[in-house]
């Protein structure tokens, strides 16, 4: 079966920029001022109460199911690597989710992360726009060229990766992870 992704060719183009321009996919940009909303989305309501979030000071993205999801929105570039730090430095178990809001596959796997989110509630799984602001060089050095990527850390180090909407590995990789913690 084929993997279905989005590449990022703005990140990399393979052709020169007056070419690409009129081949790139339409991309919506967030542009959220750093200095007014340092901190990720606002917390949505729930009416069930949830576990404790992994980082306290973070919002979460609520499922419309009964209990929490652990899904959090990443609402900057600064928080992003905030997290990540946070993940590598005290050897968390984590997952980062890599999506564009212009990406069909990144929104056909979308129910499954969610639903996976509240499976496996001691996962946290961070959603990380890739059009966000200030994100472009940091992408670049964790290798992140299609949409959706999930990033799988473990004791804080990156343990494993799935380029593309394949729900079977996006199933296995996060039971394995559940299995290691």
């Amino acid at each position: 079966m084929a993997r279905r992704l989005c590449r990022l060719s703005r990140l990399f183009p393979l052709v020169s920029p007056a070419s690409a321009s009129t081949s790139a996919a339409p991309k919506l940009h967030h542009h959220l001022p750093s200095a007014a909303n340092p901190s990720p989305a606002p917390r949505l309501p729930s009416s069930a109460p949830s576990p404790s979030p992994a980082f306290p000071s973070l919002s979460r993205l609520f499922s419309s199911s009964a209990g929490g999801s652990t899904m959090v929105v990443v609402g900057s570039a600064d928080s992003f690597s905030s997290i990540l730090n946070k993940v590598q430095d005290e050897k968390l178990p984590a997952v980062f989710y890599y999506t564009a809001v212009w990406c069909g596959p990144c929104r056909a796997i979308a129910p499954l992360i969610s639903k996976l989110s509240t499976q496996y509630p001691s996962i946290p799984v961070y959603k990380v726009d890739i059009d966000m602001e200030g994100l472009t060089n940091k992408l670049g050095g964790l290798k992140v060229y299609s949409v959706p990527t999930f990033h799988f850390y473990h004791k804080g180090e990156k343990t494993g990766e799935i380029v593309g909407a394949d729900a079977k590995k996006l199933e296995v990789a996060m039971e394995n992870l559940h299995k290691l913690n």
